[in-house]
């Protein structure tokens, strides 16, 4: 056999055994196994962003202090560069592994008698991350370089680069290039310069010995390294030199997220559903540090008032989403959050009360209601609530008495539309009570229920967008479920009446923080005892609630809310104003309601002369009665003629306009026939009086026909008559004492 068969022989059998080798190799490839991680993003750590995708929180797991995986769009044009001219500059030209880094490699690790260079790829180093392999050993180093490959052929380049930087360690348990960009410049990764990304490529390399913050001379050295070796690969971008970069290298900072909405974070987190990480919230960064500043300036104001903490919401009224959330407490109370906590309500549901009663048709803006101390006898017997400074007005329009926050009004109102139905209805508004209502009785409309500062503006901003009623949200597509609590109209007249300074100048005057010159709703509330102050109101735009008092529930030194929440409100208001909120419209008959003129005093249509003012009303309810029908001839003079239950504030001091009671029915007004009462020995007996009422407060009274001091029964077990007499006319009420 001559030497060109043998030959041909020698290359059949190369050609092959080769055939066979790439097949080997091919099926090696193949099947080669891929680490399942990849399959999905890396897992994150918890992250909320505000309404404008700004980071704000990120609680720390145990994997890493911050890790926001993303997409490699995300990552700007010159992080991916970077990394890929420092790391593996052949990437996008071998097939997964790069034989000529390895043959270099081999060269250099022979000269060292060991191994001081891998020559992995990028591929090979997501496969390697991927597995989540430490040691480094001959066997791992061949099923990674065919991972690698068969990784090449089923994923484009730009995806093997995404999960390699998402993986990433930069120092300081910072993984991937979002967490590293925020933590050492302040920015995301999209925003870095070239001389930061090249900072950044190097910091993987031993995230350890290169960390910024311990070690930034080593990082400095390794950047100038980096950058000495792309100019040497002709590797800058076009007009880059390595002059420039080396002349003013990037100097890191420490960048942690903004602390500035502490108490937020905890609520939202609690709300985000399993497996959210990345959400985007309600918050807005900017305003909450406005009301951060406002309230914690405030707080330190208050002080003198008797007041240690302070709390204050701002709501979007469009969508119902918490704009800021602000509790500031003195040190060592810092973790309460006094916008979540439930506090007696003051007068704060009293708009809630009134709306309801002119939806249903039963009052009007204009309706008169009486403010007197025998006003709520009838229906409950054993409530005497007093306004907070100890007067009646008397005859006052709805207008009058939710504008000055009048207690007797309010409770009048309540046993018109009944408080049982009244209280469940302010559950549709979104307020969620601690107890039911037998718990509360009527005093829930007074303040004894507690609420929420959160429920509070929630049920605000729901009364801004026209009784359309939600919860206030946190989280951008938190789902809510619209109740329909009032129409667009009766919410327009209360509305219009929080808006109205006239409507509270007898309680608040005419220069009072609740003035702020345009038309914004506002609504004050102080609870018993002076230990909580509130302030809500809304622009167009926003509801602000602002709460004052001490966590632990102590009073405050006499402080109306006037003079502790409503400051703090109107500094909130003011700068939303001055940035662009809008004042509320005046209702227009376009709405569904009726503008009519009626007389100030009555609420009836006016008399000639007679002073009067515009109102508005639902369609059929505007007065048709002239005013005159309540006047009568006393002498040469017109006065306001009274049903025959002002008596006793007619007769009083407190009577302001000269008006006279109607003779009618002599009858007693309290104690009501079978009352009970309960005789407590351990009470001196000077504390333990009943004080009867009649129509007729010069009456005389008789207890089981013994006459008794003027309007004073001093309490004793047993059955006892009450006797009023005036004149001809006597009337009897039964009583027990137990």
């Amino acid at each position: 056999m001559g030497i060109c068969c043998r030959l041909k022989q020698a290359a059949i059998v190369f050609a092959v055994l080769a055939l066979a080798g790439a097949l080997v190799v091919d099926w090696k490839i193949r099947h080669a196994p891929l680490p399942e991680s990849l399959s999905h993003l890396p897992p994150a750590t918890p992250v909320l962003e505000d309404l404008r995708g700004r980071p704000f929180s990120s609680p720390s797991a145990d994997f890493a202090r911050d890790a926001r995986p993303a997409r490699l769009k995300d990552f700007g044009p010159w992080l991916p560069a970077a990394t890929v001219a420092v790391e593996d500059h052949r990437f996008f030209q071998h097939p997964g592994i790069d034989l000529i880094s390895m043959a270099g490699a081999s060269i250099r690790n022979l000269w060292s008698q060991r191994i001081i260079s891998g020559a992995s790829t990028i591929t090979q180093q997501t496969v390697k991350l991927g597995s989540g392999r430490t040691r480094r050993t001959l066997d791992a180093k061949w099923r990674e370089g065919f991972a690698a490959l068969r990784l090449d052929r089923e994923w484009t380049k730009d995806k093997i680069l995404e999960a390699y930087l998402n993986r990433l360690d930069y120092g300081n348990r910072r993984i991937g290039p979002v967490a590293a960009a925020y933590a050492y410049f302040g920015k995301a990764p999209a925003d870095l310069t070239f001389a930061e990304a090249v900072y950044l490529a190097g910091i993987p390399q031993s995230p350890s010995r290169l960390n910024p913050w311990r070690n930034p001379d080593k990082a400095l050295e390794r950047y100038k390294r980096n950058v000495a070796r792309l100019s040497g690969k002709n590797l800058l971008p076009d007009g880059m030199t390595a002059g420039t970069l080396l002349s003013a290298p990037p100097i890191p900072g420490y960048f942690e997220l903004p602390a500035d909405a502490p108490h937020f974070t905890r609520e939202a987190f609690a709300r985000l559903r399993p497996g959210d990480t990345n959400r985007r919230s309600t918050l807005d960064l900017d305003l909450q540090q406005v009301a951060r500043r406002i309230v914690e300036s405030a707080r330190k104001a208050l002080e003198p008032l008797g007041a240690s903490a302070c709390g204050a919401v701002i709501v979007d009224n469009a969508t119902g989403g918490l704009r800021a959330m602000v509790s500031s407490s003195l040190p060592q109370q810092r973790d309460v959050n006094t916008t979540t906590t439930p506090r007696s309500a003051g007068s704060t549901l009293k708009p809630f009360l009134y709306l309801e009663a002119i939806e249903r048709r039963i009052v009007t803006a204009a309706s008169i209601l009486p403010d007197t101390g025998e006003a709520i006898r009838s229906t409950y017997a054993d409530y005497d609530p007093q306004n907070y400074n100890h007067r009646f007005l008397g005859p006052v329009r709805v207008r009058e008495a939710l504008g000055n926050s009048l207690n007797v009004p309010a409770v009048v109102t309540l046993g018109k539309l009944g408080a049982r139905e009244t209280f469940a209805k302010l559950a549709a508004w979104g307020f969620s009570f601690r107890e039911n209502f037998d718990a509360y009785g009527a005093g829930f409309i007074l303040g004894n229920a507690e609420v929420s500062l959160v429920d509070l503006a929630g049920a605000y901003a729901s009364l801004a967008r026209g009784g359309e009623a939600w919860r206030a949200t946190m989280l951008v597509g938190e789902p809510v479920v619209p109740v329909r609590c009032a129409s667009a109209a009766a919410s327009a007249i209360v509305s219009d009446i929080l808006c109205d300074n006239d409507s509270r100048r007898l309680s608040f005057g005419d220069h009072s923080p609740l003035n702020l010159g345009v038309r914004v709703a506002v609504k004050t509330g102080t609870s018993s005892g002076f230990r909580d102050g509130w302030c809500v109101g809304f622009t167009r735009e926003h509801t602000v609630a602002v709460w004052a008092g001490n966590p632990d529930g102590s009073p405050m030194n006499a402080a109306l809310a006037v003079h502790s929440a409503a400051p703090v409100w109107n500094a909130i208001m003011q700068y939303l104003l001055a940035s662009g909120d809008s004042p509320l419209p005046l209702p227009e008959e376009s709405m569904g309601l009726e503008k009519r003129v009626v007389a100030g005093e009555t609420g009836l249509l006016p008399r000639a002369g007679e002073p009067a003012v515009e109102e508005w009303f639902l369609p059929g309810t505007a007065p048709s009665v002239s005013s005159a029908t309540m006047y009568e001839k006393r002498g040469d003079k017109e006065v306001l003629s009274l049903p025959a239950e002002y008596a006793g504030w007619c007769a009083g001091p407190q009577n302001r306009t000269g008006a006279v009671a109607r003779a009618g029915d002599f009858q007693i007004l309290f104690p009501k026939d079978g009352a009970v009462f309960v005789f407590n020995p351990s009470l001196p007996p000077n504390q333990q009086v009943l004080v009867p009422r009649s129509t007729d407060p010069s009456c005389e009274w008789f207890a089981n026909g013994q006459k008794i001091e003027p309007g004073r029964f001093r309490l004793q077990p047993g059955s006892w008559t009450l006797t009023a007499r005036s004149g001809q006319r006597e009337r009897s009420a039964r009583i027990r004492v137990e």
